[in-house]
């Protein structure tokens, strides 16, 4: 290979390729070409590495353990006969254009062993070239000493400037705002709840003299439930009255950042004194799926299940339109959530006469409880009645709701987790003495049952039911502190794949990758965990992370890097479904790694470490090593 092509080569490399063309070539002329043979041990954990290493062709083992010892069962070595004792394995696979290990030579020393898995050839850019190019540009600096969030924007960054144009010079005024509606503050939180429903509004405006205030639904059930104040107390005390507002001729772009910002849902849009409504966020992430706010309409408006099938027939579209306009899969699983349970909501009370939907609360459970549903996946929901209600055509309604969301395109649970199964429909002292068997006696399937129902979150009607079940599995797990060491077991019971092509940490029959029990999973159900053991009321595993953080159970910015691979691994989940769907092929949770670019395994990669890191931070936490 000539200088000039090692030039060549090196221009390919992130972040050489921020170089510009006489950088590159001074460092190109210090690149020297090595062969190596399979089995040939490059680096052993704990040495200082000598070079970094760019692999020209072949391939190269990242491994945990000694490499003169024999491999783990199963991993794919050369060195090892299959079925040899288990003492050391394959984090990781490097092939061409890869690169390794450029934080050992930061740090002094590697914490890893490498070996050659093929013979391969490789350009070798020796340690003292390396510390000095980062010395002098400034941009190889910034780009190794990144964290994975930071990597992730950067990602990111091309793709949202592309996608997001069009985004950006839309008006607020171009999408739907809500009327103001407006109460006085002396009006009783009954009236305001009165006037809610009768204009069909989560939020209404309270005038107190020359003040405006807003007040939301979940303001009013905060006060008059969990509060238990009177419904009879003025409304005015519940009002927030430093409005976060915009006008009607800013960009919708921003909107959405200061939303994001506040972490609020809902904008007041006013010019000078003027009051023209509200935008809540729903709306905006309709507007921007061009169609979205059209099935939401068409939900409202259904009056049989044949118009709700039309409806939930177009979700798919409008995954895909916000995906392909660059929003973020955070926000897509909020809209996808809304127009769900609305749906389900809506299909419930198409079935269920009016006396049933006044005693029971329809759940949803797992993914769509979390609201972290993208695509349409299996059913899992279920139903709580109050005690001594007994009605005598409830299976025939329960047989019927499910049937109904199976011919809307949503599978049924192989688990069978759905109202048409009784395990899954019965009263509150039923779900309660269910909870006592989940909790003093565990088996392996009542913990999968239990991390369900946890996630659970009401959709249509009494609430209540759920708080009151939720209050006493609390009481429950007073006196059985254990539980929670045994229920945070699961988050370390998958290998994280961390190799992303060829045949590396894929299933036996396929050449993809189970991205959602390799990775999400751990981070869903440690997240979970922990949510359970300091009694969170959020079910987001995003608002979880937030919320942990801030008792600062571990450092903000760890809680940063968990919601980005967490956001990053659910989007190649949603990109991975999308495009199997496209191909007429059935979405599941596995990814074809060779179906990313060079960057995106990078970004992968290194998703995964922070997996891992996490996995071991709860096994510390819980002492998973003391449990049999």
């Amino acid at each position: 290979m000539t200088n000039l092509d090692q030039k060549a080569f090196l221009a390919r490399q992130p972040p050489f390729n921020r170089l510009a063309e006489t950088e590159l070539a001074s460092l190109a002329g210090e690149l020297r070409i090595g062969h190596f043979g399979s089995g040939e041990v490059l680096l052993k954990a704990g040495e200082t590495p000598a070079c970094l290493y760019f692999i020209i062709e072949g391939a190269v083992y990242e491994i945990d353990g000694d490499p003169d010892q024999p491999a783990q069962e199963g991993a794919k070595s050369l060195t090892a006969a299959k079925g040899a004792q288990s003492l050391w394995c394959v984090i990781a696979l490097y092939g061409a254009e890869d690169a390794f290990d450029a934080s050992a030579l930061l740090e002094g020393t590697n914490l890893h062993s490498f070996v050659v898995s093929e013979p391969t050839r490789c350009l070798q850019m020796p340690r003292p070239v390396f510390l000095q190019a980062i010395q002098n540009y400034p941009q190889l600096a910034s780009f190794y000493n990144r964290k994975i969030s930071q990597r992730l924007a950067a990602l990111h960054e091309t793709d949202d400037n592309r996608d997001l144009a069009a985004f950006t010079i839309a008006k607020i005024q171009d999408a739907y705002i809500h009327p103001p509606v407006f109460v006085s503050a002396q009006q009783s939180i009954h009236q305001a709840a009165l006037t809610m429903k009768a204009h069909k509004t989560n939020s209404i405006l309270v005038q107190y003299g020359d003040e405006i205030g807003i007040v939301t639904a979940t303001d009013l059930r905060e006060a008059a439930i969990i509060q238990r104040q009177s419904v009879d107390d003025p409304v005015g005390p519940l009002a927030t009255y430093e409005l976060i507002s915009m006008e009607p001729d800013d960009f919708l772009f921003n909107a959405l950042l200061r939303m994001t910002h506040y972490n609020v849902n809902r904008l007041v849009i006013r010019d000078v004194k003027t009051i023209h409504g509200i935008l809540e966020q729903i709306d905006l992430l309709s507007y921007l799926s061009n169609h979205s706010h059209l099935i939401a309409l068409q939900i409202d408006r259904a009056r049989s299940q044949e118009d709700l099938k039309w409806a939930s027939r177009d979700l798919v579209n409008v995954i895909r339109d916000l995906h392909d306009k660059g929003i973020k899969i955070r926000y897509i699983m909020q809209l996808v959530s809304e127009l769900n349970k609305k749906l389900l909501r809506k299909l419930f009370a198409l079935i269920a006469p009016p006396e049933l939907l006044e005693n029971v609360c329809l759940l949803v459970l797992g993914s769509e409880g979390r609201e972290e549903q993208v695509l349409k996946t299996d059913q899992d929901n279920a139903l709580i009645l109050r005690d001594g209600f007994n009605y005598s055509d409830l299976g025939q309604i329960t047989r019927e709701f499910t049937e109904c969301l199976l011919d809307f395109g949503y599978p049924r649970c192989p688990g069978n987790i759905m109202v048409s199964n009784p395990y899954w429909t019965k009263s509150v002292a039923a779900f309660k003495d269910e909870l006592f068997q989940w909790i003093v006696h565990p088996t392996h399937d009542s913990f999968l049952q239990f991390a369900i129902f946890f996630d659970a979150m009401a959709v249509a009607g009494d609430d209540n039911l759920l708080r009151h079940v939720k209050d006493h599995m609390y009481r429950l797990l007073g006196d059985h502190r254990s539980f929670y060491s045994q229920f945070a077991k699961s988050t370390v019971a998958f290998e994280t794949p961390l190799g992303f092509f060829t045949n590396f940490v894929v299933e036996k029959d396929r050449d993809e990758l189970d991205i959602k029990k390799g990775g999400i999973f751990p981070i869903v159900h440690g997240i979970r965990s922990l949510a359970l053991e300091y009694r969170l009321p959020q079910t987001n595993t995003v608002d979880r992370i937030t919320a942990l953080s801030q008792r600062n159970l571990f450092k903000p910015s760890f809680g940063i890097e968990l919601i980005e691979v967490f956001t990053y691994l659910s989007t190649l989940r949603a990109e991975a479904g999308l495009r199997k769907i496209r191909e007429g092929r059935t979405q599941d949770n596995y990814l074809n790694p060779k179906d990313l670019n060079k960057i995106q395994r990078e970004v992968l990669r290194d998703s995964f470490k922070i997996v891992n890191e996490f996995k071991k931070f709860i096994g510390y936490h819980f002492k998973l090593s003391m449990i049999s």
